[in-house]
């Protein structure tokens, strides 16, 4: 048996074993492959990458790891380089080749939620994630504003969030908690959100804008988004198609799992 893994540190709370396990189902191969979970620590990545090299099949990379994951590569694809992280790894004999399909599930995901284009957002947070999505809203010819604890400037996120029509969270605030990023106060109804937190669906930060009548979306569609690509990128090796329909059984699966009805 063939087994994919996820590279992340804390990340106890993941559902991507629970959502590959429903596609590997849903494509008829769960018998000839297996998702797990490593956890590692970014002092110890690199001795797991050097195991991996040598007898791993397919890789995620979850924070606090993507940069590290993108040196640790032999090349990378456009998206991966453009934005100097990797969620996804392929091996090739001993060569790691590094890709981001986290840039395209997040553009995926704001066409959603804001089909008329972004004018101004706010980004929270300034890890690798939040780089792929003021990539995306580059793309989208918005203008971004990045508001984070470590230079202070998250302390003037209610100034920004007023002539703002997108607010996008990319900490880990809310996970696994009733905890909002930014004071409900601060949300208007011409204020779409999107938190990528997907645990609990809906988070605190998304029910808070839904409840003033603001378009409002999770972190659940991004999460599928960006692993039916990966596998696709794995199986191929293997001679196996994998298209988005496989998105339908994964987003059920993790929706089941949340006790959630949507995104």
């Amino acid at each position: 048996m063939r087994t994919f893994e996820l590279f992340g540190h804390g990340i106890g709370y993941t559902a991507s074993p629970l959502i590959h396990h429903a596609a590997l189902t849903h494509l008829g191969v769960a018998d000839r492959y297996d998702y797990v979970v490593t956890d590692v620590s970014p002092a110890d990545f690199p001795r797991a990458l050097q195991r991996f090299r040598r007898d791993g099949e397919g890789a995620n990379v979850t924070i606090p790891l993507k940069a590290l994951a993108a040196a640790g590569c032999d090349a990378l694809s456009e998206d991966a380089r453009l934005l100097d992280a990797a969620n996804t790894i392929v091996r090739d004999g001993e060569r790691l080749l590094g890709h981001n399909t986290d840039l395209p599930a997040i553009e995926e995901q704001l066409r959603i939620l804001c089909p008329d284009g972004v004018r101004h957002a706010v980004v929270l947070g300034a890890g690798a994630t939040s780089s792929a999505v003021q990539i995306a809203l580059f793309h989208m010819d918005a203008a971004v504003t990045v508001a984070q604890r470590r230079d202070g400037t998250l302390r003037d996120v209610g100034r920004y969030l007023e002539q703002a029509d997108l607010l996008v969270n990319t900490t880990p605030v809310g996970t696994a908690s009733d905890e909002s990023p930014v004071e409900p106060e601060y949300l208007h109804e011409g204020l779409a959100v999107f938190d990528l937190v997907y645990r609990p669906s809906p988070s605190a930060l998304v029910r808070a804008a839904r409840e003033i009548g603001a378009p409002a979306r999770g972190g659940a569609g991004m999460l599928v988004g960006q692993a039916w690509r990966s596998l696709a990128l794995w199986l191929a090796q293997d001679g196996i198609t994998v298209g988005p329909d496989v998105a339908e059984p994964m987003l059920a699966a993790l929706l089941e799992d949340l006790g959630a009805s949507d995104v």
